[in-house]
């Protein structure tokens, strides 16, 4: 047995409890030693947690001191004091003599600008930034994934939806991180997208890897797409999802790859995609659709999903289509990051090769340089048709595509449709978690308002997943989901950068830049 396997073999014992003849019989099972190095074990390795970080509460807290965007009106407002008990506001008063609140934890925030946690509609919470399985994968998985939920919180998003997730690991880790023993955000989760397949063939995401043996399944926690081929096989990926803890179905409609000369890509029949809105509708879930082109767009709403995911780079969506989508109440989330960084490459790689250890595990590093090098390289070069065709995501169609993305956000901005945000954070190998701002800051060098934006990424996320009297505002009776920062984000976006504190449901997540006692 050669030193790969037999550290594997020490871990599966640990893990599963299983000796040497049983680990041997179980990697038969599989095939071979290499076909078992190569499945994802990194579930069995320990979880990395992060030991300095301690969840801080409080039964009674007062915040004073600071200025209030509460995710409703434009303005600021001044001398007020929250009330929190347990995990939500008991209520908001103005500033008055703090001695009589004797129960009371009193912080002061010195000043700072206390707004409603940030929402991002479009995240997905397990991807490792790990391309290539090998045992260095296989012993950094958990703690990317780890490293994956602790950024996004303490970067002030305190709500996600995963529309995209290895199942076992985002049940096992929103479980941890929903009982403080590592930070993270409210998760809200399609569990694994319902993709299609035709024969071996492989529909959106295409490059996702699709496993069948059930040790292997097991050993992974799941696919990270499901792959149905028949209406059958749909209705029965569908409910094994919603078995499992499902929130939301999630799908793709995507007819090619990303490319001048793309490759044909197979999707599910009309009747299928009626089926996942079905099944999701008879047990009160909403359904969204990854849908990238403007044939996705139309499609999306002809058959009526509740939300489009990412907005269609190929064109201008026509007037007529819009109205559509706004009379059916729909909703789409742009997700305009993930294709602006085909700009910035260059300074996304500098970032990893810099100050990546602080949110990438080393195998990632190694990883996102190797594939973000090989795309500037790309750039660099004339591809033929032929090589066009083969790459994942041809460079330079994002590049000069782009402009559509910003100018159908504008355009649905500006006739009333409803735009949520998120970021596709996990979805593309430079969505590093932590970079939410910089959505942000797409919707307003789009010539979107600071305050139209912020609202977006809180009260209008909060309403499109039907959490709007949890989450999304600062008002009594809601959850005590806070962030503070040390500017004025209604005049500069960028105050967003400067977390001074992260509140979820009563719980301080980061308190950096305040004082605790």
């Amino acid at each position: 047995m050669n030193d790969d396997l037999q550290e594997l073999r020490k871990h599966f014992e640990k893990e599963s409890g299983l000796n040497r003849r049983d680990f041997l019989k179980t990697a038969g099972v599989i095939g071979a030693g290499a076909a078992l190095s190569a499945t994802g074990l990194g579930s069995l390795t320990g979880c990395g947690y992060d030991s300095d970080w301690k969840p801080v509460s409080f039964p009674k807290v007062v915040l004073h001191n600071f200025r209030l965007f509460d995710g409703i009106g434009n303005k600021l407002q001044e001398g007020l004091i929250l009330l929190i008990e347990g995990d939500s506001i008991k209520a908001i008063e103005k500033s008055g003599d703090l001695a009589q609140f004797k129960e009371y934890k009193i912080i002061d925030l010195k000043g700072a600008t206390l707004l409603p946690g940030l929402i991002d509609n479009h995240v997905h919470i397990t991807v490792p930034f790990m391309y290539s399985v090998n045992l260095n994968f296989m012993r950094q998985i958990n703690q990317q994934i780890v490293s994956n939920f602790r950024y996004c919180v303490m970067k002030g998003v305190t709500t996600v939806r995963d529309v995209g997730a290895i199942p076992g690991k985002l049940l096992k880790f929103r479980k941890l991180c929903d009982e403080n023993e590592i930070p993270g955000p409210r998760v809200i989760s399609s569990l694994s997208p319902i993709a299609a397949r035709k024969g071996d063939k492989l529909g959106a995401p295409e490059k996702a890897p699709y496993f069948t043996n059930p040790v292997i399944l097991w050993l992974v926690g799941g696919n990270y797409a499901e792959r149905p081929e028949t209406v059958e096989e749909i209705r029965e990926c569908c409910e094994r999802m919603i078995g499992l803890g499902a929130q939301w179905m999630k799908t793709l409609y995507q007819e090619h790859s990303y490319s001048y000369n793309p490759r044909p890509l197979p999707n599910h029949s009309d009747e299928g995609y009626r089926l996942i809105l079905q099944i999701g509708k008879d047990h009160g879930l909403k359904s969204a659709l990854h849908q990238p082109f403007l044939n996705g767009f139309r499609k999306g709403v002809q058959l009526g999903f509740h939300t489009l995911e990412h907005i269609p780079l190929d064109g201008i969506i026509p007037d007529g289509e819009i109205e559509k989508f706004m009379k059916k109440g729909m909703a789409i989330m742009p997700t305009i990051m993930a294709f602006g960084d085909d700009l910035i490459q260059d300074k996304l790689l500098e970032l990893v090769e810099m100050k990546g250890k602080e949110f990438l595990v080393p195998e990632a590093i190694k990883q996102m340089s190797k594939r973000m090098k090989d795309l500037l390289d790309q750039s660099k070069k004339k591809l033929t048709a032929e090589e066009r065709k083969e790459v994942q995501f041809d460079h330079q169609f994002g590049i000069e595509m782009f402009p559509h993305a910003i100018q159908n956000l504008q355009k649905l901005h500006r006739m009333g449709a409803t735009v949520g945000m998120g970021t596709d954070i996990g979805g593309t190998p430079t969505g590093f978690f932590g970079r939410f701002v910089d959505e942000l800051r797409h919707y307003v060098s789009a010539g979107i308002s600071n305050f139209e934006a912020l609202r977006i990424a809180t009260a209008v996320n909060a309403k499109i997943i039907d959490m709007q009297d949890k989450i999304g505002t600062v008002e009594k009776g809601k959850f005590a989901d806070l962030i503070a920062v040390t500017g004025d984000p209604l005049k500069d976006i960028n105050a967003l950068d400067s977390i001074a504190m992260v509140m979820k449901g009563g719980i301080f997540m980061n308190s950096e830049g305040i004082d605790l006692g």
